[in-house]
This record gives structure tokens, C-alpha cells and sequence, in this order.
């Protein structure tokens, strides 16, 4: 790992689009730059991380501090056991396999993970829960959860539950945050606890196992949200922990010799 001289090397998952430049169309790896922004603005160092197969994972992770789940489109049912629901949108079973790969070999290992938006419902699914997958159609909730403007700022309240990681970061009980997702997060997934829910209907806005070192998935934007950049630097404090640990196992490793 390089993590000790440019800061913790955080991977960031991407979407794979179909980009049109010079009249050809090709399958493009991007990433929004305001996740890029609030890692090196936490002073990490963020690295794209392209959807390689499953069977890759381990060889990226054996060069990263810490994972970023990004958000995107929905989830394929297939990867928690359903069939798909008429109003489910666009979805890359690559990413999903990919993503799944990466939070199981992440977990394992003790790799510091934070899931946004689409991250946090991988998260999920990878630790073995499940997703609603439209809330509107498969939920009594009335409350929009897709707002459609970025500008239109913090959408609806949250609950954030004290004694909880979340909590130590942000602080307990009611905020506001920004909304941009017609799923969530229904059965929480082995080891995973229920860290913050919608004030409006109870819905998860929040995931974390409490014996990781940093396990924790969002519902909501916090790279959109100047507040909250605490978010980031936790996480990435906790990569550079990550860091220093390998490198002082790696020393004594040698060392050994």
C-alpha cells in the first residue's frame, strides 16, 4: 500500500455508461467528481476502481486502505433472490458482482468501507439483506424520497440513533438530508445494525456493524452536503489507521526475515 505518503488510497467504484466522443459510442468508466472532491478534501488519495470480475477484487484490495461505495443505478433483484419489479431501472450485474466481491473481501480483511446512496443498499445486500425495490409501490410510505434537483438542498429529516458510529460523527437524533433514490434498504444484513431511519415513515437511512473497524453506508449524498465532510474525514482517518497497520505488519514482517 502507498497510503503513508499521499495519504490513505481510497477506491472509488464506478458506473460503467455507453459515452458518445468522435461519432463512436464506448463503454466508459466515470465517477462523479465530488466524491473525488470530499476524499482528497478529507486528505485521502481517490483512485477509480474500473468493473473488473469478482475474481479481481482481492487483487485491488490488496492495494487500497479503504473502500467508497458510490451511488448509481438500481441494484439487479437477482443478486438478493428476486425477480425484478416493474419499476426498477437501469441496472450492471457486472458492478453489482464486482461490489459484492469487493465488501465481502473488504469486510474480511477489516478494510474500512463507506457506502452512499446505491452503496449502502450494496452494502447491504452484500453482507446478505435485501432492498425494496421501488418504496413507493412496495411500502406504505408517503413521503418523496426522490427529490429532482440537486439545489433543492436537505429533503426530509432522519432520526440518527445515539451510541452508534453515525452518531459520534454527526451527532444523535434529527437532520436533514438530501434525498435521490427510489429504493432502500428492508432486512439488514448480518452484523449490520440499523443506525438512522426517516423521520417521516421509518424507512433505513443508515447501516453499520459496530465490531468493524469502519462499516458504515448513508441512504443519502453526503458529498452534495458542505456539512457533513465529517463523514469523510472518519472514513478516512480510519483508512489511514488501515494504512499504518499493514505498513507496521509489513516492518515486522521483513524484519522477521
Amino acid at each position: 500500500m502507498i497510503g503513508d505518503m499521499n495519504g490513505p488510497v481510497i477506491g472509488l467504484t464506478s458506473r460503467t455508461l455507453a459515452l458518445e466522443a468522435a461519432r463512436k459510442t464506448r463503454p466508459t468508466e466515470t465517477v462523479s467528481r465530488s466524491y473525488v472532491e470530499a476524499i482528497e478534501g478529507a486528505g485521502g488519495l481517490a483512485v477509480l476502481l474500473p468493473n473488473a470480475g469478482p475474481a479481481e477484487a482481492e487483487r485491488y484490495l490488496d492495494l487500497l486502505d479503504g473502500i467508497l461505495l458510490t451511488g448509481g443505478d438500481d441494484p439487479h433483484p437477482r443478486v438478493f433472490g428476486e425477480e425484478p419489479h416493474p419499476r426498477i431501472e437501469l441496472v450492471d450485474e457486472r458492478r453489482d458482482g464486482f461490489e459484492i466481491a469487493l465488501v465481502r473481501g473488504a469486510r474480511e480483511r477489516g478494510t474500512p468501507i463507506l457506502g452512499l446512496c446505491r452503496g449502502v443498499q450494496m452494502l447491504n445486500i452484500a453482507c446478505g439483506g435485501d432492498i425494496y425495490q421501488d418504496i413507493a409501490s412496495q411500502t406504505d410510505s408517503k413521503l418523496q424520497h426522490a427529490q429532482r434537483r440537486l439545489d433543492d438542498g436537505p429533503w426530509h429529516e432522519i432520526e440518527i440513533r445515539g451510541g452508534t458510529r453515525l452518531a459520534r460523527i454527526l451527532g444523535a437524533g434529527r437532520r436533514r438530508v438530501n434525498s435521490f433514490h427510489h429504493q432502500a434498504c428492508r432486512r439488514p444484513g448480518e452484523g449490520l445494525e440499523i443506525t438512522a431511519v426517516a423521520a417521516g415513515d421509518g424507512l433505513t437511512e443508515a447501516l453499520e456493524d459496530p465490531r468493524h473497524p469502519f462499516l458504515l453506508g448513508v441512504q443519502w449524498h453526503p458529498e452534495l452536503a458542505p456539512d457533513e465532510k465529517k463523514l469523510f474525514e472518519a472514513f478516512v482517518e480510519a483508512a489511514g489507521e488501515q494504512a499504518r497497520t499493514a505498513s507496521k505488519e509489513t516492518r515486522s514482517g521483513r524484519s522477521g526475515r
